[in-house]
């Protein structure tokens, strides 16, 4: 089986399908009120636990402290900014929004790549881009009938986590060693994340006793948590076995579970508007192919 030719195909699924529940897991862990910095401090101390209990079983370094600057930067730029502005944003929007408008990574990290002037852009790649943007504004423009009054300000915050995971993207692509480990950086990165975290929540008062845990909000982040790093450890192994070209249209099933995921969970129900902009968004992610053939690429993750 490990070697099956429609093994790459299941990693890709299942990941996309894992990934894309997030999305509305995020919903139930934000609706009780607990504050981001609660929720963001304990997902990085459970997914610390968890990479640190991979490279352990891997034997792969856990800490280096020769790439502390590269940690921070990750643990700054893909998980702290990102999750706090998402968790801040979650409660006023619905989980088919958030899987639209975080599946832009890509597209921000080809635009970021070509603004850097790192590799050429193609003109296919200028389409997909202008695509998403297109997808953007079929969501942000019309009224998508949410509950909150300043939906499209939070749908904007949500793109701004986009920009984080693309600059994050780019950075592992272009700006770290080959040598360095993917396994190795998730680890270290939430390791710095919980140094920063875990003393900032509760010297601000947003500590929960122990008890949260198993709380719904509890429970949900950290099935976050467990599904994230559960999906990673697929996206990483698609990676090595059938390149990063592949591995990444999990972008694809990671959007449409994403939004199917909320249809089932919470019965959401969609304008025509919102369908059109999976759909553009979908055509935008084809047309921008991926760019960096380096292992170390992270996915165009959601939380």
């Amino acid at each position: 089986m490990r070697n099956h030719p429609l093994l790459p195909y299941l990693l890709i699924v299942t990941a996309g399908v894992v990934w894309g529940s997030t999305f509305s897991l995020a919903l139930i862990a934000t609706a009780d009120g607990t504050h981001p910095m609660a929720l963001t401090a304990w997902q990085v101390v459970l997914s610390a636990f968890l990479f640190i209990v991979i490279c352990l079983i891997s034997k792969v370094p856990v800490f280096n402290f020769r790439n502390l600057h590269v940690y921070i930067l990750i643990a700054i730029l893909g998980i702290i900014a990102p999750d706090l502005l998402y968790y801040f944003a979650a409660p006023h929007l619905n989980a088919g929004i958030l899987s639209i408008t975080v599946s832009t990574v890509p597209l921000f990290t080809c635009a970021i790549i070509w603004a850097m002037r790192f590799e050429p852009l193609i003109l296919k790649q200028t389409f997909g881009i202008l695509l998403g943007m297109i997808a953007i504004l079929l969501l942000v423009l019309p009224d998508q009938g949410l509950s909150s009054e300043d939906a499209n300000y939070w749908t904007l915050l949500v793109v701004l986590c986009a920009v984080f995971y693309a600059v994050e993207n780019v950075y592992i692509s272009k700006g770290i060693n080959d040598d360095l480990d993917v396994r190795e950086l998730l680890c270290g990165s939430n390791i710095v994340a919980v140094v920063f975290m875990v003393p900032a929540t509760s010297s601000m008062g947003y500590g929960v006793p122990l008890g949260w845990v198993l709380s719904s909000a509890g429970l949900a982040i950290s099935t976050i948590a467990i599904f994230s790093t559960v999906a990673y450890v697929m996206f990483f192994y698609t990676i090595k076995t059938a390149g990063p070209i592949f591995a990444s249209q999990c972008a694809y099933v990671v959007t449409i579970s994403g939004v199917l995921w909320g249809i089932v969970i919470f019965a959401e129900v969609h304008s025509v508007w919102v369908w059109l902009s999976v759909i553009v968004m979908m055509a935008g992610l084809v047309l921008v192919t991926p760019i960096g053939k380096n292992s170390k690429e992270l996915a165009p993750r959601p939380v």
